[in-house]
C-alpha cells in the first residue's frame, strides 16, 4: 500500500513529535550508559557508547529512528538545545549532526595561540554537518586571529560552511588567509574584523563568494601603509573579475592601500556599503573606484561625511540601474541635491538621517518630473525614510505629497521628526494624499496623541505595518483606533517603549486584529494571557529581532 503524505501533515506530525520530544527532555532523570543505533551516529560520537534512562528505548526513543529525530530537533526552539544534548549520547550527536548553524563566543585566554586553535578545532569536529559559522573572540593577542582562522579551516565541515564570520579582536594576515582559502572555497559570505597589511588578492581563491564584509577597525590595525596589491601591473583589465555581489566596508581611510586592485575588479557589485569611512583609498584607487559603480542596484553612506559628497557625486554620474539609497550623517546639501536630480526617477527607496543637510528643496527635487530625455520618466519610488530631519517643514512634505510621486509612496518613515509634532494636522492630509500607503514608522515621535493618530487612520485603512516605538504618549486610545480602522489588515505592530499603553488594551487589540502575526513588545510588558493568545494564532511576540542579511 503506496501512502501519500502532504507536507502540512508531515509538519503537523513533526510538530506533535517535537511536543513528545520536550516532555520526554523535562521526565527524563537518570541515564545509563547504550551503545550508539547507527553508523552515523557512530561517527559524530567517536565510537563511544551512549547513555539514557533504563527502558527508554522501549518507548519513546526507540520509535523514532535518527533521521525523524534530528528532523523534531530542528523544529525545537533554540533554548531546548541543553537539554536536550543532556538526554542521551544519542541525542547529543544527532543534535550535533542536525546543527547547521552555530556561533561561538571564544573566552579571554592567555593560553597559547596554538592550544586555543587546538580547542576550537576539536569543538568544531563534533558539527560534522555545519553551514554557517561565527567566532567571536574578546582580547585576541596579535597573531591569534591567523590561528583562529586555520583552525577553523581544519574543521572536518570547513569544506561545506558557506557563511563565515570570524570576529576577533586583533587583524587577520593575508599570508593567513591565502592557506585557508582552499579549505573554505566553498564560502559564499564572509565577515572579517580586520585584515593587516591590507590586502584583497586573497579574494582570487574564493570562487563562490558573493557578500565580502570588512571592519577594518581603527582599533584593531595599524597605521595605513603600503600593500602587495599596490603592485596591480599592466594587466589588471584582462584579470578576471571577482563574483562579489555584496561589499561592506568599514574604516577605510584616504591613505590606505591596496583598494585599486580590489575596485577594478568589483565590477559585478550591486549592493555596496561603506561605513565610517573617510575616504576609498589612495589617489590610483580613486581613479578606479568610479568603475565598480554602474551595476550598483543598493548604495549605504553610513557616517562617512568626509567622503559622502565625492561619493554622491560619483554615483550620479555612474550609477545607471540604481534603485536604493541611504545615506546617514553625512553628505552636504549640494551633492544630495544634484544626486535627486540626476537619480530619483529610478530609485525605489530613498532612507536619509541629515539633522542638518536635509531641506523643503530635496523634498521638491524628489516630487519633480524627471527630464530624461528619451527614457521612461515614470516615478518609482516605493519607500521613504526620514529621521531626525529637523529643517524639513509640514509645506515640503505636503508639496511632495501632491506630486505623483507622493501619491506612489507605499512605505513611510518620519522618525524622530519633530515636524510630525510641530503640524498635528500633517499626518492626516498625508494619509488623504497618500492612498497606497501600507507601512508607516513614527518611532520615537515623544508628543505624539491618540488623537493625531485617531484622525491619521481614519483615512489610512490599508496598513498592514505599523511602527510607534517610543511614541510616550500614546495610550491605549490608539490601539483602539488602529483595531477600528486597520484592525483586518495590519499584520506588524511596533508599541515597544510606551509605557502609557496598558496591558489589557494589549491584549484585546492582540485578540482581535485578525490578520496580526507579529507584535513587538517589551518582554516585563508580556503577560500570561497575552502568551496565551499569541500562541493560539500563532503570532509573534517580543523584542524587535536584529536585522536579517549577509552582515
Amino acid at each position: 500500500m503506496i501512502v501519500l503524505v502532504t507536507a502540512a501533515a508531515a509538519n503537523q506530525f513533526l510538530s506533535w513529535q517535537s511536543g513528545k520530544v520536550m516532555a520526554y527532555i523535562k521526565s527524563s532523570g537518570s541515564i545509563a550508559p547504550t551503545a550508539p543505533t547507527s553508523s552515523r551516529h557512530a561517527a559524530a560520537v567517536g565510537g563511544g557508547g551512549g547513555f539514557r534512562r533504563p527502558g527508554c528505548y522501549a518507548g519513546t526513543d526507540a520509535a523514532l529512528c535518527d533521521d525523524l529525530l534530528q528532523e523534531v530537533f530542528r523544529l525545537l526552539p533554540p533554548a531546548a538545545a541543553p537539554a536536550v544534548s543532556l538526554v542521551s549520547r544519542r541525542w547529543l550527536s544527532l543534535l550535533r549532526a542536525s546543527t547547521s548553524s552555530l556561533t561561538l563566543r571564544l573566552p579571554a585566554s592567555s593560553d597559547a595561540a596554538a592550544a586555543a586553535a587546538a580547542t576550537l578545532a576539536a569543538l568544531l569536529s563534533h558539527y560534522p554537518f555545519l553551514s554557517t559559522l561565527t567566532v567571536v573572540s574578546a582580547a585576541t593577542p596579535a597573531g591569534d586571529a591567523d590561528a583562529v582562522l586555520l583552525a577553523v579551516a581544519a574543521a572536518p565541515s570547513a569544506a561545506r560552511f558557506s557563511t563565515l564570520r570570524l570576529l576577533p579582536d586583533s587583524a587577520v594576515s593575508p599570508a593567513a588567509l591565502l592557506a585557508a582559502c582552499p579549505a573554505l572555497s566553498g564560502l559564499t559570505s564572509l565577515h572579517l574584523t580586520a585584515v593587516r597589511p591590507l590586502s584583497f588578492r586573497w579574494l582570487e581563491h574564493l570562487p563562490r563568494l558573493k557578500s565580502f564584509a570588512l571592519v577594518n577597525s581603527a582599533a584593531s590595525v595599524d597605521h595605513a601603509g603600503s600593500s602587495s596589491d599596490d603592485a596591480d601591473g599592466g594587466d589588471a583589465e584582462a584579470a578576471g573579475a571577482l563574483p562579489l555581489e555584496r561589499l561592506s566596508l568599514c574604516g577605510i581611510r584616504s591613505g590606505d592601500r591596496g583598494l585599486r586592485w580590489l575596485w577594478r575588479r568589483c565590477g559585478s557589485l550591486k549592493w555596496l556599503q561603506l561605513r565610517a569611512c573617510d575616504g576609498t583609498g589612495d589617489g590610483p584607487a580613486s581613479l578606479a573606484f568610479a568603475g565598480c559603480l554602474s551595476g550598483l542596484l543598493a548604495l549605504e553612506l553610513r557616517a562617512c561625511r568626509a567622503v559622502a559628497d565625492r561619493v554622491l557625486l560619483l554615483a550620479a554620474d555612474h550609477c545607471h540601474a540604481l534603485t536604493s539609497l541611504l545615506v546617514y550623517d553625512g553628505g552636504s546639501s549640494e551633492a544630495l541635491h544634484r544626486f535627486i536630480q540626476q537619480r530619483a526617477a529610478g530609485l525605489h527607496t530613498l532612507d536619509l538621517r541629515l539633522p542638518l543637510d536635509l531641506h523643503n528643496d530635496h523634498l521638491l527635487a524628489i516630487g519633480a518630473e524627471p527630464i530624461q530625455g528619451g527614457q521612461d520618466s515614470t516615478h518609482s519610488l516605493a519607500a521613504l525614510r526620514l529621521q531626525s530631519c529637523v529643517l524639513i517643514t509640514g509645506d515640503g512634505l505636503r508639496s511632495l505629497a501632491r506630486t505623483a510621486t507622493g501619491a506612489g509612496i507605499e512605505e513611510l518613515a518620519l522618525v524622530s521628526c519633530d515636524v510630525v509634532e510641530r503640524e498635528p494636522g500633517l499626518l492626516t492630509f498625508l494619509s488623504q494624499s497618500m492612498r497606497r500607503l501600507r507601512r508607516l514608522d513614527l518611532s520615537y515621535n515623544e508628543t505624539l496623541s491618540d488623537k493625531v493618530i485617531g484622525a491619521m487612520l481614519s483615512s489610512c485603512r490599508n496598513l498592514v505595518d505599523i511602527r510607534l516605538r517610543g511614541c510616550r504618549g500614546l495610550t491605549g486610545g490608539s490601539l483602539v483606533s488602529l483595531l477600528r480602522h486597520c484592525g483586518q489588515s495590519l499584520e506588524i505592530l511596533d508599541i515597544s517603549r510606551c509605557p502609557s499603553i496598558a496591558v489589557g488594551n494589549v491584549e484585546v487589540f492582540a485578540q482581535r486584529a485578525t490578520r496580526l502575526n507579529h507584535m513587538i513588545i517589551e518582554e516585563s510588558a508580556i503577560s500570561e494571557e497575552l502568551k496565551a493568545i499569541a500562541q493560539k494564532k500563532g503570532m509573534k511576540i517580543g523584542s524587535l529581532l536584529p536585522c536579517e542579511g549577509p552582515f
